[in-house]
Protein backbone atom coordinates (compact mmCIF):
# COMPACT_ATOMS: atom_id res chain seq x y z
CA UNK A 1 0.00 0.00 0.00
CA UNK A 2 1.33 3.34 -0.87
CA UNK A 3 1.34 6.35 1.39
CA UNK A 4 -1.67 8.12 -0.21
CA UNK A 5 -3.94 5.08 0.24
CA UNK A 6 -2.98 4.81 3.92
CA UNK A 7 -3.66 8.51 4.45
CA UNK A 8 -7.02 8.21 2.64
CA UNK A 9 -7.95 5.21 4.79
CA UNK A 10 -6.94 7.03 8.00
CA UNK A 11 -8.85 10.13 6.92
CA UNK A 12 -11.96 8.05 6.16
CA UNK A 13 -11.80 6.23 9.50
CA UNK A 14 -11.24 9.49 11.34
CA UNK A 15 -14.15 11.11 9.53
CA UNK A 16 -16.42 8.15 10.32
CA UNK A 17 -15.48 8.24 14.02
CA UNK A 18 -16.03 12.01 14.20
CA UNK A 19 -19.44 11.70 12.54
CA UNK A 20 -20.40 8.88 14.92
CA UNK A 21 -19.33 10.99 17.90
CA UNK A 22 -21.31 14.00 16.65
CA UNK A 23 -24.37 11.84 15.97
CA UNK A 24 -24.22 10.37 19.48
CA UNK A 25 -23.81 13.84 20.99
CA UNK A 26 -26.76 15.21 18.98
CA UNK A 27 -28.91 12.21 19.88
CA UNK A 28 -28.22 12.71 23.59
CA UNK A 29 -29.08 16.41 23.34
CA UNK A 30 -32.34 15.65 21.53
CA UNK A 31 -33.24 12.78 23.86
CA UNK A 32 -32.90 15.02 26.95
CA UNK A 33 -35.23 17.67 25.52
CA UNK A 34 -38.08 15.39 24.52
CA UNK A 35 -41.29 16.41 26.21
CA UNK A 36 -42.19 14.18 29.11
CA UNK A 37 -45.60 12.58 28.72
CA UNK A 38 -48.08 13.78 31.32
CA UNK A 39 -48.17 11.62 34.40
CA UNK A 40 -51.17 9.40 34.59
CA UNK A 41 -53.55 9.68 37.52
CA UNK A 42 -53.62 6.19 38.95
CA UNK A 43 -55.75 5.06 41.82
CA UNK A 44 -56.77 1.86 43.43
CA UNK A 45 -59.68 3.51 45.21
CA UNK A 46 -62.39 1.78 43.15
CA UNK A 47 -63.59 5.01 41.54
CA UNK A 48 -66.74 5.25 39.50
CA UNK A 49 -66.48 6.91 36.09
CA UNK A 50 -68.03 10.19 37.27
CA UNK A 51 -65.74 10.34 40.31
CA UNK A 52 -62.68 9.66 38.19
CA UNK A 53 -63.63 12.43 35.74
CA UNK A 54 -64.06 14.97 38.54
CA UNK A 55 -60.85 13.94 40.27
CA UNK A 56 -58.87 14.02 37.03
CA UNK A 57 -60.05 17.60 36.47
CA UNK A 58 -59.04 18.64 40.00
CA UNK A 59 -55.62 17.01 39.58
CA UNK A 60 -55.15 18.59 36.14
CA UNK A 61 -55.92 22.10 37.43
CA UNK A 62 -53.63 21.61 40.43
CA UNK A 63 -50.77 20.40 38.24
CA UNK A 64 -51.09 23.40 35.92
CA UNK A 65 -51.11 25.82 38.85
CA UNK A 66 -48.27 24.03 40.59
CA UNK A 67 -46.07 24.32 37.50
CA UNK A 68 -46.46 28.09 37.62
CA UNK A 69 -45.71 28.18 41.35
CA UNK A 70 -42.67 25.94 40.94
CA UNK A 71 -41.31 28.25 38.24
CA UNK A 72 -41.82 31.28 40.50
CA UNK A 73 -40.20 29.44 43.41
CA UNK A 74 -37.20 28.55 41.27
CA UNK A 75 -36.91 32.18 40.10
CA UNK A 76 -36.93 33.40 43.72
CA UNK A 77 -34.25 30.89 44.66
CA UNK A 78 -32.10 32.04 41.75
CA UNK A 79 -32.57 35.67 42.80
CA UNK A 80 -31.45 34.82 46.34
CA UNK A 81 -28.38 32.94 45.10
CA UNK A 82 -27.49 35.78 42.72
CA UNK A 83 -27.78 38.30 45.54
CA UNK A 84 -25.59 36.12 47.77
CA UNK A 85 -23.04 35.96 44.95
CA UNK A 86 -22.69 39.73 45.03
CA UNK A 87 -19.71 40.68 47.26
CA UNK A 88 -21.73 43.64 48.57
CA UNK A 89 -24.98 41.73 49.09
CA UNK A 90 -27.83 43.35 50.95
CA UNK A 91 -29.08 41.25 53.87
CA UNK A 92 -32.44 43.06 53.81
CA UNK A 93 -32.94 42.19 50.14
CA UNK A 94 -32.17 38.55 50.89
CA UNK A 95 -34.60 38.56 53.83
CA UNK A 96 -37.32 40.10 51.65
CA UNK A 97 -36.75 37.59 48.84
CA UNK A 98 -36.73 34.74 51.38
CA UNK A 99 -40.07 35.91 52.72
CA UNK A 100 -41.46 36.04 49.17
CA UNK A 101 -40.13 32.53 48.56
CA UNK A 102 -41.78 31.26 51.76
CA UNK A 103 -45.09 32.85 50.75
CA UNK A 104 -44.98 31.10 47.37
CA UNK A 105 -44.16 27.73 48.95
CA UNK A 106 -46.91 28.20 51.55
CA UNK A 107 -49.45 29.03 48.84
CA UNK A 108 -48.44 25.93 46.90
CA UNK A 109 -48.99 23.84 50.05
CA UNK A 110 -52.38 25.47 50.67
CA UNK A 111 -53.42 24.77 47.07
CA UNK A 112 -52.34 21.15 47.45
CA UNK A 113 -54.41 20.71 50.61
CA UNK A 114 -57.37 22.45 48.94
CA UNK A 115 -57.15 19.99 46.02
CA UNK A 116 -57.05 17.09 48.48
CA UNK A 117 -60.12 18.45 50.27
CA UNK A 118 -62.00 18.71 46.96
CA UNK A 119 -61.05 15.14 46.13
CA UNK A 120 -62.02 14.07 49.65
CA UNK A 121 -65.52 15.49 49.10
CA UNK A 122 -65.96 13.33 45.99
CA UNK A 123 -64.85 10.06 47.60
CA UNK A 124 -66.89 7.62 49.66
CA UNK A 125 -65.67 6.78 53.16
CA UNK A 126 -63.87 3.53 52.18
CA UNK A 127 -62.28 5.31 49.22
CA UNK A 128 -61.10 8.07 51.56
CA UNK A 129 -59.42 5.49 53.77
CA UNK A 130 -57.64 4.03 50.75
CA UNK A 131 -56.52 7.49 49.65
CA UNK A 132 -55.28 8.35 53.16
CA UNK A 133 -53.40 5.09 53.37
CA UNK A 134 -51.84 5.71 49.97
CA UNK A 135 -50.82 9.25 50.91
CA UNK A 136 -49.39 8.19 54.25
CA UNK A 137 -47.55 5.26 52.66
CA UNK A 138 -45.91 7.60 50.13
CA UNK A 139 -45.35 10.57 52.43
CA UNK A 140 -44.56 8.95 55.76
CA UNK A 141 -43.54 5.44 54.69
CA UNK A 142 -46.36 3.76 56.61
CA UNK A 143 -47.15 0.18 55.67
CA UNK A 144 -50.00 -2.18 56.51
CA UNK A 145 -47.48 -4.68 57.86
CA UNK A 146 -44.63 -3.68 60.14
CA UNK A 147 -41.27 -4.18 58.49
CA UNK A 148 -37.84 -3.98 60.03
CA UNK A 149 -35.31 -1.75 58.36
CA UNK A 150 -37.82 0.26 56.29
CA UNK A 151 -37.14 3.77 54.98
CA UNK A 152 -38.73 5.29 58.11
CA UNK A 153 -36.12 3.82 60.45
Amino acid sequence: MNKSKVLTLLFTVSLALNLAFLAAFAFNKIARHRPVPPSEFKSDFGLEAEQETKIREIVRKFKINSILFKEDILDKRVEIVEELGNPLYDAEKIAKKTEELNQLENQLNRDFIAALLKINDILESDQRLSMLYSLSRNWFFFHHHPENGGPHE
